[in-house]
């Protein structure tokens, strides 16, 4: 992602200029997260990251290059520490579904059980102990619509996922591992959405449910 997105700010120069550098960054987004965009002022910054006022305006003359590097940031941290895991975990169980070489329907309902308890398990966890992350995640895209600069950050963050979910289709034999991910997609950004607004409205029973009756959709029959 690095190399297809450049940071807008100036660079750091040494090891204990970038660890500055990322840490203005985290204070943004702290900021970003507990008061919003609209928050992120220079002053604040430097406030929030214990470094002097002068430290936030050479690395960012232009507050909205600090909010688009922030964004960067927060998109390959994101990719690294929530996407790739998921992705990691979803093929090695559907590998060792697959391992069995089985193809009958007790496989077929044990796998649609497993990966809807694993996506389930997923969103709660995002919901309960990453809520932060989701935050920062929705102002991420709501920015994006505002700032031309981040529309393809934000397409090739989303892509990241919707391939994870297109692989993972066809590894279960859909026969519209596009349409099918698509579909898996949207649930999730919507559940997730849904949920950080109502956090109480976090039922596991009901949320595998649903995922349950998703996948039961979508996976075919051996």
């Amino acid at each position: 992602m690095s190399s297809a997105i450049q940071y807008q700010g100036r660079k750091a120069r040494r090891a204990g200029s970038e660890q500055r550098r990322q840490a203005i960054l985290d204070a943004a987004l702290n900021i970003i997260v507990t008061d919003g965009i609209r928050a992120v002022r220079h002053r604040a910054v430097a406030r929030e990251a214990d470094v002097p006022l002068s430290a936030t305006t050479y690395y960012f003359k232009d507050i909205s290059d600090l909010i688009a590097d922030a964004f960067t940031l927060f998109a390959e941290r994101a990719l690294e520490e929530v996407i790739r895991p998921f992705r990691d975990q979803a093929f090695g169980l559907i590998q060792q579904f697959q391992a069995q070489a089985s193809h009958q329907e007790p496989d077929r309902a044990r796998l649609i059980e497993s990966l809807a308890s694993m996506t389930t398990a997923f969103i709660l966890d995002e919901v309960t102990n990453r809520r932060e992350h989701l935050i920062a995640e929705q102002a991420f895209f709501q920015e994006a619509i505002l700032d031309p600069r981040l529309r393809g950050l934000a397409d090739l963050y989303l892509k990241e996922m919707s391939s994870l979910l297109i692989d993972a289709c066809r590894a279960v034999g859909s026969e519209s591992p596009e349409l099918d991910a698509e579909l898996i997609h949207s649930f999730l950004l919507a559940t997730e959405v849904r949920l950080l607004a109502h956090p109480e409205w976090a039922d596991e029973k009901a949320l595998n449910k649903r995922m349950h009756h998703l996948l039961e959709k979508l996976v075919p029959h051996g």
